[in-house]
């Protein structure tokens, strides 16, 4: 089969379409997908460079992609009758199933789910990492915060990320927050009520003309989502005994046993370091700190599904390469790859 990956770890001008074997059913969870549309993650990026090389599953060549939307072809011994052959699924796939910009993938049955009627292959497919990140956040903020995230005030910045314009949806819609703030460059501002919906921001910080942190409210704010590494300059915005969960950057604490458990003692011991000096930094504010890694999860595709069938969440599609065009997809690979101008999720079309 044709697959997207890198015959060396690289960034994106390396990335190549490759013929490699068709994976098999070789457990009895697991789902055999023929891939409609794949999408790309920043986390796709990193790891095809070589971040946690020796620690993070895979071998040479290096298949790219987490996320897939597609077509059930098999099933092994053991999955339910809620996935069965000719259903169309999404996924979030487990790091040992990476490779979804292929033309089949295997997805265990505890990460794949059937995708939400009113959306195309094409949206399924952007959704389900952004969309498992933003939920999984937000639940659990909404269990550490007190009363939870109801009426709280909520800074979510990147607002039309792919994370950012999901989690805004979600804080909005499904948490009730009382008030929602994030940032914008100019051009995008205009664009954020016809892409997610009026009213889900009520604060919107240009930040190409101003410093959010100096725009935003001192103490004035319950929970930050730090999507893009914000999270030490914006401590001033938290209230007393605020959180503050990230995404980004290194990682420390559970994550670190979630993500990399066979990271050997002495990288162990510098990231709890790490966790320690941050967690300390923001404790001087009265501040919870917390890294998150998402999970993929059934359960919370099944959960998102609904919202998008009831109109409360929807994805945000930026760019769509078709899946021969490789110098396009290096292009928009690359674009993700600078953090800048993007909206919402590239996509690879595989049907096109």
């Amino acid at each position: 089969m044709r697959s997207l990956a890198t015959k060396q770890y690289s960034k994106p001008d390396g990335f190549e379409i490759l013929d490699l074997p068709q994976p098999e059913i070789k457990n009895p969870d697991d789902v055999l997908i023929k891939v409609k549309a794949a999408s790309i993650n920043p986390i796709d990026l990193h790891v095809a460079n070589g971040l946690g090389k020796g620690y993070i599953p895979g071998s040479l060549p290096f298949k790219i992609g987490y996320d897939v939307c597609g077509t059930v072809v098999a099933t092994g011994s053991e999955v339910s009758s809620n996935i069965k052959q000719g259903d169309e699924v999404w996924a979030r796939v487990p790091e040992q199933y990476r490779g979804t910009v292929s033309e089949y993938v295997i997805s265990p049955a505890y990460a794949t789910a059937r995708t939400p009627s009113s959306l195309s292959h094409l949206e399924s497919a952007s959704m389900p990492l952004v969309s498992l990140t933003a939920l999984q956040v937000l639940d659990k903020a909404n269990d550490i915060i007190e009363g939870g995230l109801e009426g709280k005030t909520l800074y979510i910045p990147a607002g039309l990320s792919g994370v950012g314009s999901a989690a805004l949806q979600l804080a909005r819609r499904i948490f009730k927050a009382g008030k929602v703030i994030t940032t914008l460059s100019t051009g995008k501002i205009a664009k954020i009520d016809r892409l997610i919906g009026e009213s889900v921001a009520d604060q919107i910080v240009d930040y190409t003309k101003e410093d959010p942190g100096k725009v935003i409210p001192a103490g004035s704010v319950d929970f930050m989502f730090d999507i893009t590494g914000q999270a030490m300059a914006s401590l001033h915005l938290m209230k007393k005994n605020g959180l503050i969960l990230t995404i980004n950057g290194v990682p420390f604490g559970e994550s670190v046993k979630q993500r990399l458990p066979n990271l050997p003692l002495i990288p162990r011991l510098i990231l709890g370091t790490y966790g320690t000096v941050v967690q300390f930094r923001a404790s001087r504010w009265s501040v919870k700190f917390l890294h998150v890694f998402v999970q993929p999860s059934a359960e919370d595709l099944t959960r998102l599904r609904g919202w998008v069938e009831q109109g409360l969440i929807k994805p945000v599609v930026g760019k769509v390469a078709k899946f021969e065009d490789i110098e396009a997809i290096r292009e928009g690979c690359l674009e993700i790859a600078s953090g800048k101008g993007g909206i919402g999720k590239f996509v690879i079309d595989l049907e096109a």
